[in-house]
């Protein structure tokens, strides 16, 4: 494994230093030599504070598409409740349930991202990838910076031009309604998204370069990794909607 690495080092032609222009460079137009860099040279800082910046954005820029959806939402349950809120009163207290959303949106990418890489690094164990958390995290945190990128388009579309909060217009999703394929079929083409796509793709050619896997084995681990995390992301939606009355797929039309 060693020594198939070391080829890769000399073909790719790594350079001793990268600043964070050549890393964001390399993510998008050579990832192989940015993961052979991470490899040896484990970084995190920047691209977390990317992501952490880039998930505050993505809030405030659907701050009030989610505005107005979280009074309707508010304002009908508390009305089947039996509980007189005033629209003052409901503004209130969604106001402070966005602000804190956009508070928490950093942390809460940190955490997807240090779990992500957790379960990835787990799984990659199984086919003999190298150990060494370190550049592992380095590695899925420039990943992460693309899925962010994705995330910020399709905010950026809404704030725009409007639609559904819930609709990639990256994805296969945009493209189908959910009334006419069903909450399964609608969260399943979700996945089917331009930059979900790329991040399992970088996924595969990181845990080659990065960790040292065979470019067939890591390919085929993404693959599967793939087709079952939309599986689990449409099951749950279905599961979801059935549970909540269809108050799901209002939401998502």
């Amino acid at each position: 494994m060693n020594d198939q690495m070391e080829i890769m080092d000399e073909e790719l032609e790594i350079p001793d230093r990268m600043n964070v222009f050549q890393r964001l460079g390399n993510l998008i137009f050579s990832p192989r030599k940015l993961f052979v860099f991470l490899r040896g040279k484990p970084t995190m800082l920047f691209p977390l504070i990317i992501i952490a910046i880039g998930a505050a954005l993505y809030q405030l820029l659907l701050f009030e598409p989610n505005r107005k959806l979280q009074m309707d939402i508010m304002y009908n349950t508390y009305k089947n409740l039996g509980m007189n809120y005033t629209p003052d009163q409901i503004e209130l207290l969604v106001n402070s349930q966005m602000i804190g959303t956009i508070i928490a949106a950093p942390f809460i990418i940190i955490a997807t991202w240090a779990i992500t890489t957790l379960i990835l690094y787990g799984i990659y164990r199984l086919v003999n990838c190298e150990r060494g958390l370190k550049k592992y995290f380095s590695m899925m945190a420039y990943i992460s910076i693309i899925s962010v990128i994705g995330m910020i388009l399709n905010a950026l579309y809404v704030n725009q031009i409007g639609g559904s909060i819930t609709t990639q217009i990256t994805g296969l999703s945009s493209l189908l309604d959910i009334e006419s394929v069903g909450i399964f079929l609608y969260s399943l083409s979700a996945s089917i998204d331009v930059f979900n796509i790329w991040s399992y793709i970088l996924y595969a050619i990181g845990f080659v370069y990065v960790g040292g896997v065979s470019k067939k084995t890591s390919y085929i681990m993404a693959f599967i990794l793939f087709i079952l995390a939309a599986l689990i992301g449409a099951t749950v939606a279905s599961i979801s909607n059935n549970l909540f009355g269809g108050l799901l797929g209002s939401f998502m039309g």
